[in-house]
Formats: structure tokens, C-alpha cells, sequence
């Protein structure tokens, strides 16, 4: 095992309850995590945040329910944030050494951290031309859309429309889209308000989308016949956009907690719905590095926070018009 002489203790933002964004308490002297077998401890120079972010902190869904169990139920307080990119200080893994620049998508949280454990298989090197910052933003976001994409399963001349395409996901998921677009002459039409429509074109050819629907007229949305619906809002939103679909049309919806929802609010159409869960692994944290590396994404950073603001960055996710991605920065 190769490590450097390290702190024993660090900055970190805790919670000891869940609830509004104030529960989060940045502290110091908070212990540094001791590494397990096939793991690195990464020095973090970025955290993104993420809607499942505020989501766990709130007490919803499964990462609110690993907490509950894992560290308030033992009257220990827990660290969020899934997404990180730093640099390795320690390493018990043969596959990565101290001084390589890393990015990751880790479900064990712990994140909003001057110091994470990360297990190897969750890791991947960050290309020289991708900054941390970049990199930082990039693991939950990137490897969402890029496994949304292949969930969809779309085919050449299908009629696709998105919602939330500006979005920390859905900003990288349109531009995955387009080169569909290109390549399998799908057609692709988005729901979004005018200002978000505005911005896209800082992404994509505006030219060659099929349509836009703007959410914030009162009308309903017209009955495109589309075959698919890419729905990363879900509840009545996404109810919604079902009058886009054909009869037997999908859905495909990343907030999967709305499933049920959609397919009682679809069933006279018969829609098949599917929800999506991302799966993190260093292949596709590797995969999408590559296309930021290669200028096939670009990837927008709204802004950075100072790991001791966290508590302002979530007050600013949770408004939900973020143009891409908020992310945490911790000193180097």
C-alpha cells in the first residue's frame, strides 16, 4: 500500500437529521475515512451535486434509506454527495496509484468532503484536457445519460421527445440525441420553457430538432404521435406529455418513482413505461470522460460553490432551472 502522510481529520458537511437544506453543517475535525481492500482515498477538489442530492436530504428514496440505517439508526451522522474528482492519497488498489487524477460515481456518499473513499472499480482516470472542474461535474449527469441513452433503446426513424433538456442530465442527453439525429435520422422534439429553448443553442443546431413545445403556454401539447417519450421530470409533468405519444408508444422515465403514475395516467393508450436507475462503474465514468476529452460534449457549469456554502447550493438546485450543472468546490 503507497501512501503519503495524511491528515487525520478534515472539513466535511454533515447531517444529523433529515429535512431542509439548513440540516447540512459544515464542520472541521471530522474524522478522515480509513480505506478498505480495492479502494483509494481521493483528496477532493470537486463535488457535483445532484436533484438526488436534496432528494436523500429531504429523506426520500433509497439513499435517505442507506442513511437511516446506516449511520442515524447507530446515532452517527452522515456525509452526502455521490459525485466526485480529486486526486488520489492513498491506494489500496493495483490498478491506481497516488497522484492520479480520478473522477467517480459512488452511491456510498460521502462526498461533500475534503477526503472520500472511493472503491477502484467505481473510478477513472480524467483525461488531461478535462479539468477537475469538468470532471467534477460530469459522473452522475454523464453516466445517467449515457445509460438512459442505451436504456432507450431507440431506433433508425423513431420520433423522440425529451423534456428538461437543459438540465444537468438532460444537457448532455440532447447532445447524445443529436448525433441520433444524424446518424439514425430519428426526429427529436423537446419540451422546455422559452428561456431554457434560448439556451440550447450553446449546445446543439437548433435547426435540425423536429419541434419544441413550450410548457409554459396554457394549451395542450398537440399529439405528435411520437414513438418515445424521454421524461426526466415524472409526476404531473410528465403525465402531461404522454398526449405526445402514439397508442402502444414508450416512456422511458429517469425519476423511477413515478412509474406507476405514468403507466395508470397511460393506460388508455397503452403505453409500456420503464423507469431507470443509473449503475455506477468505471467503464462508462471512463466512456464519458472521453467524449468531453474528445469535444463531443460540452458540459455546462452553472456555478461553483465553496464547500462551506453547500447549504446556498442546494437552495439553488432545488429552484430546478439550473442551465447544467452546480457543482462544490473543496481547496486544494
Amino acid at each position: 500500500m503507497t501512501q503519503q502522510v495524511l491528515p487525520h481529520t478534515q472539513h466535511a458537511v454533515l447531517i444529523s437529521e433529515f429535512g431542509e437544506p439548513e440540516v447540512m453543517k459544515y464542520q472541521e475535525g471530522v474524522a478522515v475515512p480509513e480505506l478498505g481492500e480495492d479502494q483509494v482515498l481521493v483528496k477532493v477538489a470537486y463535488a457535483g451535486i445532484n436533484p438526488v442530492d436534496y432528494k436523500t436530504r429531504q429523506g426520500k428514496g433509497w439513499g435517505a434509506a442507506n442513511i437511516q440505517k446506516e449511520k442515524f439508526d447507530n446515532d452517527k451522522p452522515a456525509i452526502l454527495g455521490f459525485d466526485v474528482a480529486g486526486e488520489i492519497v492513498a491506494s489500496r488498489s493495483d490498478k491506481f496509484a497516488v497522484g492520479d487524477k480520478v473522477a467517480a460515481l459512488s452511491f456510498a456518499s460521502g462526498c461533500y468532503a475534503e477526503y472520500v473513499v472511493v472503491d477502484a472499480n467505481l473510478l477513472a482516470i480524467v483525461p488531461d484536457n478535462v479539468t477537475l472542474k469538468q470532471a467534477g461535474a460530469l459522473p452522475c449527469a454523464g453516466q445517467t445519460a449515457l445509460q438512459f441513452l442505451e436504456f432507450s433503446d431507440i431506433k433508425a426513424g423513431e420520433h423522440v421527445v425529451m423534456n428538461a433538456p437543459a438540465g444537468g442530465v438532460g444537457h448532455l442527453l440532447i447532445q447524445m440525441l443529436m448525433d441520433k439525429v444524424a446518424q439514425d435520422d430519428i426526429k427529436l422534439t423537446v419540451i422546455c420553457s422559452p428561456e431554457k429553448y434560448a439556451k440550447l443553442d450553446t449546445l446543439i443546431d437548433k435547426d435540425k430538432l423536429a419541434d419544441w413545445i413550450d410548457y409554459t403556454k396554457d394549451e395542450a401539447f398537440p399529439n405528435l404521435q411520437a414513438d418515445v417519450l424521454l421524461d426526466l421530470v415524472g409526476d404531473n409533468a410528465g403525465v402531461r406529455a404522454l398526449s405526445v405519444l402514439k397508442s402502444g408508444g414508450r416512456v422511458k422515465v429517469l425519476p423511477s418513482i413515478w412509474v406507476d403514475k405514468l403507466k395508470e395516467a397511460g393506460s388508455d393508450k397503452n403505453l409500456s413505461v420503464d423507469g431507470y436507475g443509473v449503475k455506477p462503474n468505471g467503464e462508462d465514468m471512463a466512456r464519458v470522460l472521453q467524449q468531453v476529452a474528445d469535444g463531443k460534449l460540452t458540459l455546462k457549469v452553472l456555478r461553483s460553490y465553496p464547500l462551506s456554502e453547500t447549504v446556498a447550493a442546494h437552495h439553488e438546485l432545488q429552484k430546478g432551472d439550473a442551465f447544467g450543472k452546480i457543482i462544490l468546490e473543496v481547496a486544494m
